[in-house]
């Protein structure tokens, strides 16, 4: 995995349990500028050490996921008196739970507040649209049957739902999703499907090309503009929305690269989600 690529994925995962009062670190917070920067140097050094030799992809994931807890407690920490704490929180704020952006806000000085920074945080915290830790919405459509979609399948589960796409997704990566599909229990993890449509026929017709018959699908049957689209601003196909069982959004991603999928959500078909119950994503 090259340098770059590494440092997106420190950014990526944990970040409701990691912006919490939460648990104890090695690393000893405080408050001021510069020692802020010398954590940041500390986590570095801890990121360097991840790939050296002898260290299987597994654990590396394991260690990127445990150092993103450390780096986004430190951020989240330290942007009210920190203004590279503060940056690192903007340059992240896709990923950080609306209500703790929130709290960050309110809790800076007024004259931060109206800092480009500032101003930053307020209008992401403002957008009308789905963020990680909000409730991901039970928007109506019809299943294959052309029945009312029946959201009760997701009670209590993780779930992955693949907003559209299905065209633009390789073919090695339909059959990687068929393989965490298999990798994985019904009773722990499922997978929506939400497809454009014209009509059910049209449905139809594309879940047969797309063969996305072991998937729950779902359409509104309103072509090319989908709930989502006109009430939350998606801007790029495929997005992928993961919740936690309470249906809370943990992570959301447009496109895919299976390194950077499998390091934010701890998904993968070669361990299905017996890694995600060992680390404790809940």
């Amino acid at each position: 995995m090259s340098r770059s690529r590494a440092s997106i994925c420190l950014l990526l995962f944990f970040i409701l349990g990691a912006c919490k009062n939460g648990s104890d670190s090695s690393v000893a917070f405080t408050s001021t500028e510069d020692e802020y920067q010398a954590v940041s140097d500390l986590l570095i050094d801890k990121e360097l050490r991840i790939y050296g030799p002898g260290v299987s992809p597994q654990e590396r994931n394991r260690f990127l996921l445990e150092l993103t807890q450390e780096r986004i407690r430190l951020v989240c920490q330290h942007a009210p008196t920190s203004p590279s704490a503060l940056d690192g929180m903007v340059r992240s704020s896709s990923i950080i739970p609306r209500q703790k952006i929130l709290e960050v806000y309110k809790s800076l000085t007024p004259g931060m507040q109206k800092t480009y920074l500032g101003k930053a945080i307020k209008k992401h915290v403002k957008k009308k649209k789905v963020l990680v830790g909000d409730v991901l919405p039970h928007f109506e459509g019809v299943g294959l049957n052309g029945e009312p979609f029946d959201w009760s399948v997701t009670d209590g589960k993780r779930v992955l739902l693949i907003y559209e796409g299905w065209g633009w997704i390789k073919r090695s990566t339909h059959f990687w999703f068929k393989d965490l599909l298999a990798a994985t229990d019904r009773d722990s993890l499922v997978i929506v499907s939400y497809v454009y449509a014209n009509s059910l026929a049209h449905l139809h017709k594309r879940v047969k090309a797309f063969q996305l018959e072991p998937y729950y699908v779902i359409s509104d049957l309103k072509g090319t503009e989908g709930p989502l689209d006109r009430k939350l601003g998606i801007h790029g196909i495929p997005t992928y929305y993961y919740t936690d069982r309470e249906g809370h959004v943990r992570r959301i991603l447009g496109g895919f690269d299976e390194q950077l999928f499998t390091s934010s959500t701890g998904l993968s078909p070669k361990w299905g989600e017996n890694w995600t119950e060992e680390i404790g994503i809940q």
